[in-house]
This record gives structure tokens, sequence and C-alpha cells, in this order.
């Protein structure tokens, strides 16, 4: 599986992209690369309760998780998930 990082989650996880052991849903991956790359990462990804945080934005092959099934979302060993963080600008 495929995990591309965009924007300042970049600096967190010192790659734009990287492979990923296939897991079964979105928040499986979600925990594993918060475990990976640290609190940083972790802080902007999850809330406390382990919700995903509202800062971040992320597509598995293109589709927004929330018409996927949020992070129970089925995930298999080809997909491409990208990671945004949510920007304004002016």
């Amino acid at each position: 599986m495929r995990v591309k990082f965009f924007a300042y989650l970049r600096d967190y996880t010192g790659c734009s992209e990287t492979d990923a052991p296939h897991v079964p849903t979105m928040g499986d991956l979600a925990r594993n690369l918060c475990e990976r790359y640290g609190k940083k990462l972790r802080e902007k990804m999850l809330t406390k309760s382990g919700e995903l945080g509202p800062e971040i934005i992320i597509m598995i092959n293109g589709r927004h998780i929330a018409h996927l099934g949020g992070l129970d979302a089925p995930l298999k060993s080809d997909d491409t998930v990208q990671i945004f963080p949510m920007v304004a600008g002016g």
C-alpha cells in the first residue's frame, strides 16, 4: 500500500511517500502511521478519542474517506492513500 503525505505533514514524517504494510482499515493504518512517525503526526491525525483530527483530509484512491466509511474504510494492498492537512489562504 502506498501512502503519500502533503504540505507540512512531510516535515513530520520526513518523506513525501512511503510503502506501508497492508492493514484492514484506514483507522488501523492511521494508528500505525502515528506509531511510526511519532507525536507531531499523531497530534494532527487523530484526536485523543481516536477519531480523525479536524485538520486532516484522507483520500483512498482519490476518494475522500467520508464517502468510504471514515476510519472504518476497508483497505486493499494495492490502494494509494493520500493524507493532506487542511490549509487556508488568502
